[in-house]
């Protein structure tokens, strides 16, 4: 998220950008996590501790059950419950932060 222009980021399970980039983001940031995914929730306590830092606009949810690519339908792993309520978040929260 290096691009000033970017008001508002919806990352679905991504690792999480390095700790040095955080201090130049301007995003809105809704971080969506599976928890059934390690691997990339690993990251979550050094991104969020940046975040806090920086006085960021964030919010990360992690949902209990679902695995890395919950979102997507045409995989194995993909969480309805999860996918439904991820979009419903992103959507409210692409609305409150994507306002002129």
């Amino acid at each position: 998220m290096r691009n000033p222009d970017v008001r508002a980021a919806v990352p679905f399970y991504g690792s999480a950008p390095p700790v040095a980039d955080v201090a130049n983001m301007k995003a809105a940031v809704l971080g969506m996590y599976a928890g059934n995914d390690s691997r990339v929730n690993a990251g979550i306590p050094d991104l969020e501790a940046s975040l806090k830092q920086g006085g960021k606009t964030y919010e990360l949810v992690t949902y209990p059950g679902a695995d890395h690519g919950f979102f997507n339908n045409h995989k194995v792993e993909y969480h309805p419950q999860a996918a439904q309520q991820a979009w419903t978040k992103m959507l409210g929260w692409l609305g409150q932060h994507l306002k002129k």
